[in-house]
């Protein structure tokens, strides 16, 4: 059964300005308490000993995180955008990621989104998995719910879980030479470590024939979701 892209993915699209990097002080999940299961207060605070967060408008953020409906009560839990950089790979470049903190109504986040720096369904190598940002954002967002886990171990669990369950829903918009076309991909929730949920989807959208690798220019963009 084909999945269709959560709405959602169309607020992580809004990707924020870099900002400068700053090098990260922790250096892996059994350093802190990460940001699933936790109070907003600490997982920010996690946040922030490794990633250069933009103050400015996580404190907008912050202000309008709880949703009311016009009587002024709750609606259900909250939504925390937090816009943060990383040091890329290529030396002196940085890499932009916004996180998107899922709160229940006591303020406990209850799951994050991230984009990615591209998308992971052609990876292959320890590498291109690197260079994707994937587990730079899973270590923070998990911290010591599993404190063991590796590079590998991470990448090995897309590789052979994950990937598997991938399902493609192609759309030719529109026809002709600069016929717009589309594919979404997504894997639903896959169990992982530490009672989380992993889940990965993309938006891969070219202009021009049928082929996405003969296109000459490609609009990809991926997130993955923890729970």
């Amino acid at each position: 059964m084909r999945r269709r892209l959560p709405p959602r993915y169309g607020f992580l699209l809004s990707l924020a300005a870099s900002t400068a990097a700053t090098p990260a002080i922790a250096a892996g999940p059994a350093d802190g308490p990460g940001c699933l299961g936790v109070p907003l207060g600490e997982c920010l605070a996690w946040l922030r000993t490794t990633m250069k967060l933009d103050e400015g408008a996580l404190r907008s953020a912050l202000a309008q995180r709880h949703a009311t409906d016009v009587n002024g009560k709750p609606l259900g839990g909250g939504l925390a955008t937090v816009e943060a950089s990383l040091p890329g790979q290529v030396p002196g470049a940085t890499d932009t990621f916004v996180l998107l903190l899922h709160l229940r109504p006591d303020d406990t986040v209850r799951g994050v989104d991230s984009n990615l720096v591209h998308g992971l369904i052609d990876s292959r190598t320890e590498a291109v998995y690197d260079s994707s940002g994937l587990y730079e954002i899973v270590w923070r967002a998990i911290g010591r719910r599993c404190p063991g886990m590796t590079k590998l171990e991470l990448y090995r669990f897309f590789e052979n879980m994950v990937k598997p369950r991938i399902t493609h829903l192609r759309q030719d918009l529109s026809t002709g030479i600069n016929g717009l076309h589309r594919i979404l991909s997504s894997s639903g929730a896959v169990p992982f470590c530490g009672g989380v949920t992993f889940s990965y989807a993309s938006r891969l959208q070219w202009r021009g024939g049928q082929n996405p690798e003969a296109a000459a220019k490609r609009d990809e963009f991926a997130y993955i979701e923890l729970r």
